[in-house]
């Protein structure tokens, strides 16, 4: 897309779509918001091309390892895509979760839908040692092989929340195996739940105000020392039978997130 002389300058765009209390995060933190806040509010509609990143940093001011930082994050987002000699892409909307079960944020304006898109990207999948919550809720014995997939949910192009989600190799080995990219976009719940031909029947869930690790503010893209809260969501299906663990370190946002109707 050739670029507009009519659209804001370099300081009115960033003024038209900066969020306040962003003054002291990174500047490719402030950008990738700034951008979010541009999409969302239209300035670019889904399938549009947005400006080339020289482009981008001759309008924003900014150093042309700083925009295409805030692109590449947009793009892990699900918010953008990103296609090598063709441009930076607005998303259509695709890969978002089907009926989220935890993250449940709430929208506000009119025309958001009841509860915010979530826009999965999976980042590692390793296996869990060691103790921790994720292990009182699964009890893992003698033999048991608790894997942990780590992902960044886009919450509606805005922030980021990291997550770490535990189940048992032994109970879901098809799952553990499947190739990373074909998770991309999946509602793990539902993927566990339809495995064990039961839905999730119980969920225990408990919040904490933390500070992140650097595992966590390097995933969604905040200051080290960050604090925000910590959702630990155990799961079960059928009488009680432990099905996975979740954690989702959530950083500070203007959004509400419901944690009711949990069935």
């Amino acid at each position: 897309m050739a670029i507009d002389t009519t659209r804001p300058a370099t300081d009115d765009f960033l003024r038209r779509y900066g969020k306040r209390g962003m003054q002291g995060l990174p500047k490719y933190v402030q950008l990738r918001e700034a951008l979010c806040a541009a999409i969302n509010a239209g300035h670019w509609e889904p399938g549009a091309r947005l400006p080339s990143d020289s482009d981008l940093t001759r309008l924003t001011g900014y150093s042309l390892g700083t925009v295409q930082r805030a692109l590449r994050e947009l793009a892990d987002g699900g918010v953008v895509v990103r296609s090598q000699g063709s441009g930076t892409y607005v998303s259509d909307g695709g890969g978002a979760i089907d009926a989220p079960l935890h993250l449940r944020f709430r929208g506000s304006a009119d025309g958001e839908p009841a509860f915010l898109p979530l826009y999965p990207t999976v980042l590692s999948r390793t296996r869990a040692h060691g103790s921790g919550a994720w292990s009182e809720w699964l009890r893992p014995e003698g033999g048991s092989d608790i894997v942990r997939i780590d992902r960044q949910l886009s919450v509606n192009g805005e922030f980021i929340v990291f997550n770490r989600f535990y189940f048992d190799a032994r109970e879901f080995p098809d799952i553990a195996a499947r190739p990373l990219a074909t998770l991309d976009g999946a509602n793990l719940k539902q993927l566990l739940g339809e495995a064990v031909s039961m839905p999730i029947s119980d969920v225990e869930q408990h919040v904490s105000f933390v500070k992140f690790d650097a595992a966590a503010c390097k995933a969604m893209g905040v200051k080290p020392g960050t604090r925000g809260l910590l959702l630990e969501s155990a799961a079960a299906a059928g009488r009680g039978n432990p099905v996975y663990f979740l954690e989702s370190f959530i950083p500070p946002n203007d959004r509400r997130l419901d944690v009711s109707a949990l069935r």
